[in-house]
Formats: structure tokens, C-alpha cells, sequence
């Protein structure tokens, strides 16, 4: 599992190295594609280290999406502080964030509170969005064409992937009782 988790947090040092070569075209590219194969990699790693040791974690359940998440607005950070793109643009592409961070926190008060069946793992919808909001700051920095589409692609699919884990939390919740 050791493998599947560096992979995961290997998108934190990606994206200070995002922040440091930003500028640099090729650098910039290179750094979120690497992040988006790491993203790809890591679950079928840890996979395959189930499947060879029979031992499940949960590790990676709460790893991947926060990595996730971290990459993708520190990446969105550096385009705005050199760039400084229209805020809708930005506000479309980190819609997931934007809503699940808040909610993700008072779940999380309400787990400290009331302790329930809780899933973390990212569903396939979510990972669909981590993909396009990749793809939609790639845009950013080279496609301008592309963006637009991208980025409310970006936005429909983190809003979907925020009601899928809401419902999911509902449903957990109302298994307990």
C-alpha cells in the first residue's frame, strides 16, 4: 500500500513545483499531466496490493480525494495570483471544492458527534471531475478554445459528485438507524 499512498501524496511536491515553474509552458503541462497520472495510477496500485496481500486500508479513501483537491486548488491558485482569469472561469472549475469543503467539514462534526457508517472513497462521477477539472486548467494555460466547455464541464460534474456523496452519506446514515 506503501506505493499507492506515495503516488497520492506525490501530487503535494507536484504542486509546489507547479507554483515554482509556472511560466514555463512545457513545465506547467508536464507537472498537471504527471499529477493526472499519478491520480490514474494510484488506485490501480493499490489494487493490485490488496488483491497480492488480502489487506484493505482505508488510508487511501481519504488520501486520494484530499491530494486531489490540494493539487487542484494550489495549481488554481498559481494561475490566478500570475494570470489573474476571469473568476467565473476559476469558480466553475473548483465548484466541487467550493461545495463539498463545507459540507465535508460539518460531516465531519456530525461524525465527531453522532458515529455512523461513513464512506470516503471516491466514487467513479468524482474522479470523472478531477480528470476534466485537470484537463480544464490545461486549457487554462494553453487551449483557451477548449476552456469554457472545460470549465462548466468542471462545474456540472463536481455538482453531480457532491449530490452523489451527500445521498450516499443520507443513505449511510439512515442504515444505522
Amino acid at each position: 500500500m506503501w506505493a499507492a499512498h506515495a503516488l497520492t501524496l506525490s501530487r503535494i511536491p507536484l504542486a509546489l513545483a507547479f507554483w515554482v515553474t509556472y511560466g514555463d509552458l512545457r513545465w506547467s503541462l508536464g507537472i498537471v499531466a504527471l499529477a493526472a497520472l499519478t491520480d490514474a495510477a494510484d488506485g490501480w496500485v493499490a489494487r493490485r496490493a490488496e488483491a497480492r496481500t488480502g489487506r484493505h486500508t482505508t488510508t487511501g479513501e481519504w488520501l486520494d480525494p484530499l491530494c486531489d483537491k490540494l493539487f487542484v486548488v494550489a495549481a488554481l491558485a498559481a494561475v490566478v495570483a500570475h494570470e489573474r482569469p476571469p473568476a467565473a472561469i476559476v469558480a466553475l472549475i473548483a465548484a466541487r471544492e467550493l461545495l463539498i469543503t463545507p459540507l465535508g467539514i460539518v460531516y465531519r462534526i456530525v461524525l465527531a458527534f453522532h458515529p455512523m457508517p461513513h464512506e470516503f472513497r471516491a466514487s467513479p462521477l468524482g474522479k470523472a471531475t478531477t480528470v476534466t477539472q485537470f484537463l480544464a486548467m490545461l486549457a487554462l494555460l494553453a487551449a483557451p478554445i477548449a476552456l469554457l466547455p472545460l470549465a462548466m464541464l468542471a462545474a456540472l460534474l463536481g455538482v453531480a459528485a457532491v449530490t452523489q456523496y451527500v445521498v450516499r452519506a443520507v443513505h449511510l446514515s439512515h442504515v444505522r438507524l
